[in-house]
């Protein structure tokens, strides 16, 4: 399994490129909540195992690591951080929709996420009349219309069935590892 760092890290190159951006360290470091120090010896990771490309301006994918990556950016339609009421458990809460139709087993994501130094962890599932809690399959509307109106603004692209899992911590890179990780257990990378 890729470390939630490097999965994120990769997503955030491949995903500017796609935009027609190029991020750096620093912008990296910035987007992360990392150190730069701590980027920089991921990207090295990653350039020595010839998933990316560093050059004067910004990191790049290389061929063999869009394909190593393809399911990360075929099945992750979204990654943002939305801002919650109801639902907030900390400071920060950053979401991944993922395509995907497996159940899984809500608590075992959660535990992952908390191992990472997460607060909490929220793993839903839209349904053709909104979003509902993996768990128990309890509409959100039911108790936090509000949260329940900013997701589905939030994720415009999400499909039936596609899954949100919504982590929360007090700090960007903590958020990051712990989303990343329930990130990774969901598509089994």
């Amino acid at each position: 399994m890729e470390s939630p760092i490097r999965s994120q890290i990769v997503y955030l190159v491949g995903r500017s490129r796609s935009a027609g951006t190029q991020l750096g360290r620093r912008r990296l470091a910035d987007a992360t909540g990392l150190t730069e120090m701590a980027v920089r010896l991921q990207l090295e990771r990653l350039r020595d195992d010839g998933w990316v490309d560093l050059g004067r301006t910004g990191v790049t994918l290389t061929d063999p690591g869009r394909a190593r990556f393809a399911e990360l950016f075929d099945r992750i339609r979204a990654v943002r951080e939305p801002e919650l009421t109801s639902l907030r458990v900390d400071d920060l809460a950053a979401a991944g929709l993922v395509a995907t139709r497996q159940s899984h087993e809500a608590w075992a994501v959660r535990d992952l996420a908390v191992r990472e130094g997460a607060t909490g962890l929220l793993l839903l599932r839209l349904s053709p009349d909104g979003w509902r809690f993996s768990h128990d399959d309890e509409p959100v509307s039911a108790r936090n219309p509000i949260d329940a109106a900013t997701l589905l603004e939030a994720f415009p692209e999400a499909a039936i069935d596609d899954r949100l899992v919504v982590a929360f911590a007090q700090d960007r890179a903590t958020v990051g590892r712990a989303l990343w990780r329930a990130l990774a257990q969901l598509l089994m990378i």
